[in-house]
């Protein structure tokens, strides 16, 4: 029997299941390990992106270290569910470790340390590879060539690898052992039954890791060993192919989210613009080409005339609706070339490459201005509004980007003291004109702590000849630079935040004066004082009034407060709470430079003044022609229309004095009557005012 053809046919055929179930034992276990291992560097590589992608939104969303410090940490504690993720290290720019992360199943281990002994981090390819300490890999935090840091992730490949093999053979070995039970039993006449499924399987796979196609299905014809591995086969390519969509989909919305982060990072949200960091990018770039190639470059800075008051009068909403429509309306002039970016607020640059004409930049300039006359509608309102532009050249700056933008700021602000509207070309005197002004705005600090400050009054007299108020003026004499005009003093106060300070010292030194300025009149002597729109914008300064009126017992009915007509329609909200409380405390209100801010009236049936002050313009002129006249008889009879005191500002003759008499001005003010002066000459300046006045022929016109 044991040496039957037949027993030993049984046992070759047992001896061949055995084999062939073995080998296809083992081929499935080093196929599972095959495909085990590229699912897990395939998910260490996705999940490694993900979180080097969100560790760059946490370095460039946040700018607080703390903060900083605890997004990452948070990132880094989400990894707990990651059972077989061993230790993490964030990595700066120039690898040195900012942030670890090591897993509580291996916090405790003996001999276990969170870094890499066997191989330096920076050595690592950027792809998943095997070390000592599990599965690695690398990943750049930000660009390639310009890195914010880098990230490691390690995991643990190989315990996780014996689990499943592991759990492979032993669910695998009872069907192993029911095959060889029946080869014995069935014999030959199965042979070819048994075999031919462990065949057509063997091909499957071969096919499946040709092609790659993990679509493909086993067909699953019978219930044995062989079968069975088919069914898992399948369950393993369904579940690979699974996962390969389900990177693909990550992947492609992490390419989504890199565009859309990119074109965040590179353009202004609201007007589509390129914002500051692109445009000085570009600049740079195209410096260092035009350099180069020995060409010019030049850039116009502009903002927007009178935004702030916008804002403040229709709401941000519509400001940004008319930052949108210049944007539009500027682009529209500029060359194919020519790039137009939003810095911030109302602030915008344009860069003219190629410039091989100065003529070219000062021509654009001109189109823009023009065609910024015309008023833009808004939500049913027609905004006039302009820009104020400043020009400078690439040439001018010897091509250092900083003292460009510096030259083009420097330019429009030249503009904005011209006036709104226009543009000016850099010159290199501007730069002493700018280094007076950094020079007296360090001054004037100083100038308060040493008293180099002094105050001037002049009288307002009334139509029937009594001295009715003061106007106190600053003055300023500096040991350095000599007697300094407000004209010059006070923008730059305003433009370098220290003008509160002035109107605070002002204020102090007119209430200290009101003892004495009210002993030389024998009825109540009004002194005004002029207030500018950034005093406005300091919560406290109605409280320094009520404190210094209090020290110094100021009656408030004496006091009244100028502001000028632009100022007060750039702050309109401010300066109507302002308006308000001094109104509420028994003190008043002047309209100062009446006519030369806004040709829109219908503000003035929102605010309470008490007093309207024409500008010294409209007095000069009222008899230049027919219709000079009529523009000041019109301003006369609406403020009275309205209730208001008129005060003319700017009288200089007899025959202007006689005219503003005859038709209704309250008050005047101007050196026919009196210059400033100190508060020791008032008196004589007094009765000279009031001698001139009784020298003044009335006569009709």
């Amino acid at each position: 029997m044991f040496h039957s053809i037949r027993f030993k046919f049984v046992i070759i055929i047992v001896i061949s299941i055995l084999i062939s179930s073995v080998s296809v034992f083992f081929l499935a276990i080093n196929e599972h390990e095959n495909l085990y291992r590229k699912s897990v560097e395939q998910n260490l590589d996705a999940m490694s992106s993900v979180m080097a992608d969100n560790i760059l939104s946490i370095f460039t969303e946040d700018d607080d270290e703390g903060e900083v410090f605890f997004s990452l940490t948070t990132e880094l504690l989400g990894l707990d569910r990651y059972e077989h993720i061993k230790f993490v290290n964030v990595f700066d720019a120039n690898w040195n470790i900012i942030q670890y992360y090591v897993h509580p199943d291996y916090l405790n281990l003996k001999n276990f340390t969170p870094e890499l002994t066997s191989v330096s981090p920076q050595n690592l390819p950027r792809e998943v590879t095997i070390t000592d300490e599990g599965l690695t890999v690398i990943k750049t935090i930000g660009e390639e060539k310009l890195p914010v840091g880098f990230l490691l992730i390690v995991q643990d490949y190989q315990r996780p690898l014996r689990e499943s093999k592991k759990s492979l053979f032993y669910s695998a070995i009872p069907f192993v052992i029911l095959v060889v039970a029946l080869a014995m039993l069935i014999s030959f006449l199965r042979y070819q039954q048994l075999f031919k499924p462990l065949l057509n399987l063997t091909k499957f796979t071969k096919k499946v890791e040709k092609t790659t196609d993990y679509n493909l299905k086993y067909r699953v014809t019978g219930n044995d060993e062989v079968s069975e591995l088919g069914r898992n086969i399948n369950k393993l390519l369904g579940t690979i192919n699974a996962e390969i969509k389900t990177n693909q989909q990550n992947t492609e919305k992490l390419i989504e989210q890199q565009n859309s982060m990119q074109h965040l990072a590179n353009y202004d949200t609201l007007t589509g613009l390129p914002n500051r960091m692109f445009f000085m990018e570009i600049l740079k770039l195209e410096l260092a080409r035009s350099q180069r190639e020995n060409e010019d470059l030049a850039i116009m800075f502009f903002d927007v005339d009178g935004f702030k008051g916008v804002n403040d009068t229709l709401g941000h909403e519509t400001g940004d609706l008319l930052l949108k429509a210049v944007a539009t309306k500027v682009k529209s002039f500029l060359r194919p070339g020519d790039i137009l970016a939003r810095l911030g607020g109302d602030e915008f640059l344009i860069m003219i490459p190629h410039l091989n004409n100065s003529l070219i930049a000062v021509n654009i300039a001109n189109r823009i201005i023009e065609g910024m006359l015309s008023p833009i509608e808004i939500n049913s309102w027609d905004i006039q509004t302009g820009v104020s532009i400043g020009i400078a050249k690439a040439t001018d700056a010897e091509f250092d980007i900083n003292t460009f933008i510096s030259n083009a700021d420097i330019a429009m602000y030249a503009s904005k003291e011209k006036g709104k509207g226009s543009y000016t070309v850099f010159h290199k005197r501007m730069l002493e004109e700018n280094r007076r002004k950094v020079q007296i705005a360090n001054l004037i600090t100083n100038a308060i702590a040493k008293d180099e400050f002094d105050i001037h009054y002049q009288l307002k007299i009334s139509s029937q000849g009594s001295i009715k108020g003061l106007e106190a003026l600053l003055r300023w004499k500096n040991d350095e630079l000599g007697n300094i005009s407000p004209a010059e003093f006070i923008p730059i106060a305003e433009q370098s935040g220290k003008v509160k300070a002035i109107t605070r010292w002002l204020v102090e030194r007119v209430f200290q004066d009101m003892s004495v300025l009210q002993t030389l009149v024998d009825h109540d002597l009004v002194v005004s004082l002029n207030i500018s729109s950034h005093d406005l914008q300091d919560r406290n300064f109605i409280h320094f009034i009520k404190k210094n009126l209090s020290t110094y017992n100021v009656n408030i009915q004496n006091i009244q407060f100028e502001m000028t007509e632009s100022s007060y329609l750039e702050n309109f909200d401010s300066a109507n709470e302002f308006f308000s409380n001094i109104r509420k405390m028994g003190g008043s209100i002047a309209l100062d430079d009446f006519g030369t801010g806004y040709s829109s009236l219908s503000y003035l049936t929102k605010i309470e003044i008490d007093t309207l002050k024409i500008d010294r313009m409209f007095v000069m002129q009222h008899d230049s022609s027919g219709k000079d006249t009529v523009v000041l008889q019109t301003i006369l009879d609406l403020g009275h229309r309205l209730g208001l005191q008129i005060c003319s500002e700017g009288v200089e003759t007899a025959d202007q004095a006689n005219y503003l008499i005859l038709h209704g001005s309250d008050e005047m003010q101007g050196y026919y009557f009196a210059k400033p002066m100190p508060l020791a000459k008032l008196p004589e300046a007094f009765e000279n005012a009031q001698r001139l006045f009784q020298e003044i022929c009335v006569i009709e016109y």
